[in-house]
């Protein structure tokens, strides 16, 4: 039993071991990539997209709060981000796949932004989740003002709707209505047309469905 004990210690030991090791060599070759916008750079990004590795981090330089940065899509296990103020924001890239971004106030306009991180064979063991059950997420912020961010878990492809609705029931807008991948998601609402108030919000995937109440408050 001893020796059994003895065994056990000594691979977790090396496990811990390994995992600091792989940990500072992702550390010790990490790059930022700088992206501006605004001023000069008018209602661009810039660059517009890039590749970028695992470990390395992104950098948005500009005036967020004429410019509020949204994730609008994130790959399996991605921390969606969501900026309205300041002139730095700073965004570590630890899973693999391609990032969708957006201005929220100037996405009609073609502000928009993309970068793909490519693995390097240390990060596989960061990319191996996959939810492995429906997940609605409270919005964020709560309140807000005028735009949030609604996040959820698809653990198979199917096809989702996600849609706001005012107190009395009636559909004030669609997030998305469409066929998806399994995944993690984020969604912005932009509520600058609607009155403050309390909204549900409600997602339909499959079999599932789940509400949840947001406020807007101007």
């Amino acid at each position: 039993m001893r020796t059994k004990s003895i065994l056990v210690f000594r691979r977790s030991a090396s496990i811990v071991w390994t995992i600091v090791f792989l940990t500072m060599v992702t550390v010790a070759h990490a790059t930022t990539h700088i992206i501006q916008f605004g001023g000069s750079f008018g209602l661009h990004y810039s660059p517009n997209s890039l590749n970028v590795s695992v470990g390395d981090t992104i950098r948005w330089e500009g005036d967020f709060s004429m410019h509020p940065l949204s994730s609008t899509t994130i790959p399996v296990g991605g921390q969606s981000f969501h900026q309205t103020s300041g002139s730095v924001f700073s965004y570590s890239v630890i899973i693999a796949g391609t990032y969708l971004y957006q201005c929220d106030f100037h996405v009609g306009l073609g502000m928009t932004g993309s970068f793909s991180a490519l693995l390097t064979g240390v990060e596989n063991i960061q990319t191996s989740f996959q939810p492995d059950a429906f997940r609605l997420k409270q919005n964020f912020p709560n309140p807000f003002n005028p735009t949030t961010m609604i996040s959820f878990d698809i653990p198979f492809q199917t096809t989702v709707s996600l849609k706001i609705y005012n107190l009395i029931g009636q559909e004030v807008a669609t997030i998305a209505n469409e066929n998806m991948p399994a995944g993690s998601y984020s969604k912005m609402w932009n509520a600058i047309s609607m009155s403050s108030g309390i909204y549900y919000y409600r997602l339909q995937a499959g079999a599932y469905s789940e509400t949840k109440k947001l406020v807007l408050l101007k």
